[in-house]
């Protein structure tokens, strides 16, 4: 029987697209941009990549290291498969991923406690428990999204708090997947979670940046709590951190004795910044009033008047009148009822995220 050459043809055509719609979607290629993030619960992430570690700072930091609570499920951020996995009990716990096209993630610090019953992490158990999913094995393919493990403190993190190291490597050398985690994270700035659109979100990520403020929900610090009202013993915080004044004064305060702040308050007082509520009290958890919070600024950046200009009509015989003075000479306060700012509101207290941007301006 002779066939027409269009007929051959198109039994051909034909076939090949009966074989095109039966085979399976070839994947997309993996691109660092559309990866998801790799913690599946709260955390706090800071630009850690190319910080110093090891004795002398003999090496740079190769990842990202992302603070979480032990347990928290830990994702990958794409498909691929397993390509660097712990071999077993005392080599615990970490994994890579190959993604394909020279892309590889990696996920350590897993975690290695033994949970009891209940869930909880059992006391002096470091290195008896496997915190990497059952099944997976090298060369095993994963998707994006499944779980793969727990976090904790595995390796050379026992010493240190809960937490995923996690890198990004093209072609074997270590990328800063930080901009990754932060787009992942749909944008957010990477420090603080509850303070997006805030007016003062800029100067609070300065000061966290700086090293002023650490957060406000221990020991996540992932959260800022801008609408608080600051304390006098956080602004003693601030005030130590921002200068790096030594914790070893002596105080004559009845009230600080064993609190959270008195590091902070002793480092104060021995630079001759800090003052009390009284002769003998702090009131560290006292909120922290402006014409305090001016008192506290002009000690500790030495602002002066020397024209003794009077900016505000409604602080006359306050107090700390001639530190307001000096503070908005320096143009660190504009007053508290623009656009004439004739007030300052001395009396007034002050938010967290109203502080941030007073230290910003005071340290220039």
């Amino acid at each position: 029987m002779r066939f027409s050459t269009r007929l051959l043809a198109g039994f051909v055509l034909a076939l090949g697209l009966l074989f095109a719609a039966s085979a399976p979607a070839q994947a997309a290629p993996f691109d660092p941009s559309g990866m998801t993030f790799p913690l599946d619960g709260e955390h706090r992430i800071t630009d850690s990549f190319g910080d110093c570690r090891g004795s002398g700072c003999s090496r740079a930091h190769e990842g990202v290291d992302i603070m979480t609570e032990k347990g928290t499920p830990v994702l990958a951020v794409g498909d691929g498969v397993v390509s660097w996995i712990s071999s077993g009990l005392g080599d615990c716990c970490y994994l890579g991923i190959d993604h394909g096209g020279g892309w590889v993630t990696r996920y350590i610090h897993l975690n290695d406690d033994i949970q009891d019953a209940s869930g909880a992490y059992v006391p002096n158990t470091d290195g008896q428990g496997w915190g990497i999913a059952e099944g997976l094995a090298k060369d095993l393919p994963v998707t994006k999204g499944q779980v793969i493990g727990w976090a904790g403190d595995s390796g050379n993190a026992a010493e240190t708090v809960s937490h995923l190291h996690f890198e990004l490597r093209k072609n074997g050398t270590p990328i800063d997947a930080y901009p990754y985690l932060v787009n992942a994270l749909g944008g957010w700035d990477g420090r603080f979670q509850d303070d997006d659109g805030n007016v003062h979100e800029k100067n609070i990520d300065i000061i966290a940046g700086w090293g002023i403020t650490i957060g406000c929900n221990p020991p996540m610090n992932n959260k800022f709590c801008p609408a608080d009202q600051i304390t006098r013993g956080q602004m003693a915080a601030f005030i130590a951190r921002a200068l790096d004044l030594p914790e070893d004064g002596e105080i004559p305060y009845t009230d600080v004795v064993g609190t959270t702040f008195e590091p902070a308050i002793r480092a104060i007082e021995a630079a001759g910044i800090g003052f009390g509520c009284t002769d003998t009290t702090f009131c560290p958890d006292q909120d922290l009033l402006r014409n305090e919070m001016a008192e506290l600024l002009v000690r500790a950046f030495e602002y002066d008047n020397p024209a003794g200009t009077d900016y505000f009509v409604d602080d006359e015989g306050n107090t700390f009148e001639d530190s307001i003075n000096a503070l908005a000479n320096h143009r660190i306060t504009m007053g508290c009822n623009p656009p004439a700012n004739t007030n300052y509101c001395a009396d007034m207290a002050l938010t967290r995220a109203q502080m941030a941007t007073f230290f910003v301006r005071a340290m220039g």
